[in-house]
């Protein structure tokens, strides 16, 4: 229902992310250990790790790759992250583990490589990359005792600014790992706090937060530094269930508004499956209101696309989900004291209700016509729409505002319409059962609106806006734009 109801994202995220469907989705936290891929020596060790009580430290379903992918295949997720950790220790996990496991179907795997900065990691870095796709950097303060706020730590420097140069994320684990030397001083809140706000141009992840513990108090830091994801595993659990975790984070005040484009979810395999991951998920987001379960089941598990530009190509082509899909003029009048330009302009929708923004088309086409006619700075701009179910709203583009909108004109349209007489054959042979959308053309938008232009720019609002509401869709469909200019005085 989610693919059917979706905005056009386009307006926040940009044109090659309209559409959150042309994307698959990614299992961002997976260990490269498999039965069938030799380990390093320091991976070894890490699984020969045993506590007090003699257990290991780290759980190992064992598993093939080729169970992997079959797991992967039947949850609908179609990458997944295999993550190195380099704890400056005998045991860990290499990147040439990581190595392994993405070189054998680097379609499938992405790697995120580690480094305990003992040593400069480009050079590293840049072989791997070379060999394998890379998207991001993780590292391990509290194991390897990286003071993250050092300004003179220049092997970390220069490992920020090659990700940052690279488009890299870098994902801090903040350390809730049952392994031994583990020095939390290094992943204080207010360490990664000076951190981040040193540090704008890169994205970063934190990784490892714990529901019952330390997750409310760095869940502030979402607030704060745009450039911050969190990523959710295993670890958040704290004792609970997927689908009582999932439920207890989305019951978060303002989680799921300042965090749902920002979330990225790992099953950490083979310590667990990601079918228990989505199923944990799924279920947890059925009992939200129409716009979070709509709007996380669109992206939760597919945010992480955006996190590597140059990685991920979309499954189908993002060109067919352009809203404006051809501009016409079809009429242009001229003397020496006016100007009039009319186009008929086709827009396209993808959804079966969708608020369309198309500011940008507005001010683009007065543009063009006053640059081949600069004198001409006073007059209008009408914008009429031809269909009933199609009308034209003002307000306000921030983004929030613009779901919260589009949310509830999908959810409106989305209701039963059967108690309405437009519910039968209609005259041209086809089932009328779109009441609602009717409703909304009249009740909520316009039909047509007029925009005053003086001294040559158009007078609207600081905060103003301009979109069209579509209904009954996926379709095509078409306004009238007039530009009507006098020369100025």
């Amino acid at each position: 229902m989610e693919r059917l109801y979706q905005p056009d994202f386009s307006s926040i995220f940009g044109a090659k992310y309209a559409n959150a469907f042309t994307y698959g989705q990614i299992d961002s936290l997976i260990w490269p250990i498999f039965n069938d891929i030799e380990g390093s020596k320091a991976l070894i060790k890490l699984l020969e790790l045993k506590n007090h009580d003699g257990r290991s430290y780290f759980y190992n379903r064992k598993i093939s790759i080729e169970d992997e992918k079959v797991e992967l295949f039947s949850s609908n997720v179609k990458n997944g992250f295999v993550q190195a950790m380099d704890l400056n220790k005998s045991y860990g996990i290499t990147n040439d583990d990581v190595l392994s496991v993405v070189g054998s179907d680097p379609e499938i795997f992405k790697g995120i490589l580690s480094f305990n900065l003992e040593n400069s990691a480009i050079a590293d870095l840049e072989s791997k990359a070379n060999q394998i796709p890379v998207v991001g950097v993780v590292l391990y303060p509290s194991f390897c005792k990286i003071d993250i706020t050092d300004v003179n730590n220049q092997n970390l420097l220069e490992l920020l600014n090659y990700c940052k140069k690279k488009e890299y994320f870098v994902k801090i684990d903040v350390g809730n790992m049952n392994l031994p030397e583990n020095y939390a001083e290094y992943t204080t809140y207010d360490k990664v706090k000076s951190f981040l706000s040193r540090n704008p141009e890169i994205i970063f992840v934190l990784s490892g937060l714990d529901i019952s513990g330390d997750f409310n108090l760095y869940y502030q830091l979402l607030k704060l530094y745009n450039n911050l994801w969190i990523e959710m595993d295993p670890r958040n659990f704290g004792g609970m269930t997927p689908t009582d975790c999932f439920t207890e984070l989305f019951s978060i005040k303002g989680f799921i508004q300042n965090a749902w484009h920002r979330i990225i979810i790992g099953s950490a395999t083979p310590t667990l499956e990601i079918s228990q991951m989505k199923r944990g998920f799924l279920e947890a987001t059925e009992i939200l209101n129409f716009p979070q379960r709509n709007l996380l089941k669109s992206w939760a598990f597919r945010n992480a696309n955006r996190l590597c530009l140059a990685i991920f190509e979309p499954i189908i082509d993002p060109n067919l989900f352009g809203a404006v899909k051809e501009i016409k003029k079809i009429k242009q009048i001229e003397n020496d004291n006016d100007v009039i330009i009319s186009y008929n302009v086709k827009l396209r929708s993808f959804a079966i209700t969708q608020l369309l923004f198309i500011t940008d088309l507005i001010k683009n086409l007065y543009k063009s016509c006053l640059e081949k006619n600069p004198h001409f700075t006073d007059g209008e701009i009408f914008i009429r729409s031809y269909h009933t179910t199609v009308s034209l709203i003002i307000n306000e583009h921030e983004f929030g505002n613009y779901l919260d909108m589009h949310y509830k004109f999908a959810e409106i349209s989305s209701r039963d319409s059967s108690q309405f007489l437009h519910t039968v054959r209609a005259l041209e042979n086809r089932p009328d059962f779109n009441h609602f959308d009717h409703d909304m053309a009249n009740e909520y938008s316009n039909r047509q609106l007029i925009l005053p232009v003086l001294d040559g720019e158009i007078k609207i609002g600081g905060r103003e806006n301009f979109y069209a509401l579509v209904t009954f869709g996926p379709r095509t469909f078409n306004i009238h734009i007039k530009i009507k200019l006098t020369k100025g005085k």
